[in-house]
């Protein structure tokens, strides 16, 4: 689930169990609530190739129209009480990510570095390049397919960090299904031991990854 914090005003992709608020999640930098984001017709899903979380083109995505690379921006807070010279842990993280990497013309980002849309708070930001070289050296995304987990059932992203290298049981041994209270029923988890390589989601993945 996509969450903005009404702080920094980013937004995130948080892993909120069935029957929990996005609300009870905090932002990973400034430690505030996190609020939801409002649905609506979207152009699909795509992996932030700065970020790496899943973002919905149109909703929380921008398609960048030509190549960037990124860069921190010293700055006063998003609270304007203090310069800020030096990025947070989260921001260090995706400036690794792509560290010396250029975004290409079509790439689909998070919407927060929507480069038409700078602020003169510190944070992260996309400059143009001049000489961003040869498109074959460029970060690009396409957009997400979205499989079953072949314990479970439920959706996820069809990438390699949802397919166990080793045959696998899942972590959980039941699942509710239903949305309305009275048509709720809880479900066995099938157990495997599942092919190595077979799609699993986060909550019967083994492994715990995000």
């Amino acid at each position: 689930m996509n969450g903005h914090c009404p702080s920094c005003g980013r937004t995130y992709n948080v892993r909120v169990r069935r029957g929990d608020r996005i609300a009870n999640h905090a932002c990973p930098t400034c430690d505030v609530p996190l609020r939801g984001v409002t649905a609506g017709a979207g152009g699909g899903r795509y992996l932030c190739p700065v970020e790496d979380a899943v973002v919905t083109l149109g909703l929380t995505g921008w398609q960048l129209d030509q190549p960037y690379c990124l860069d921190f921006q010293p700055g006063p807070d998003a609270l304007g009480d203090r310069h800020r010279d030096q990025p947070y842990r989260h921001e260090q993280g995706c400036l690794s990510r792509v560290h010396g990497r250029v975004l290409g013309a079509g790439a689909v980002v998070n919407a927060q570095l929507n480069p038409y849309e700078k602020s003169v708070a510190a944070g992260l930001v996309l400059e143009p390049v001049d000489e961003p070289g040869e498109p074959d050296g460029w970060i690009t995304n396409e957009p997400l397919t979205y499989r079953r987990c072949v314990a479970c059932g439920g959706r996820v992203p069809n990438l390699p960090r949802h397919r166990p290298a080793e045959p696998w049981t899942p972590r959980r041994r039941n699942v509710l299904r239903g949305r309305a209270r009275a048509d709720r029923r809880l479900d066995l988890v099938a157990q495997g031991p599942h092919p190595a390589g077979s799609l699993a989601c986060l909550d019967c993945d083994p492994r715990g990854v995000a």
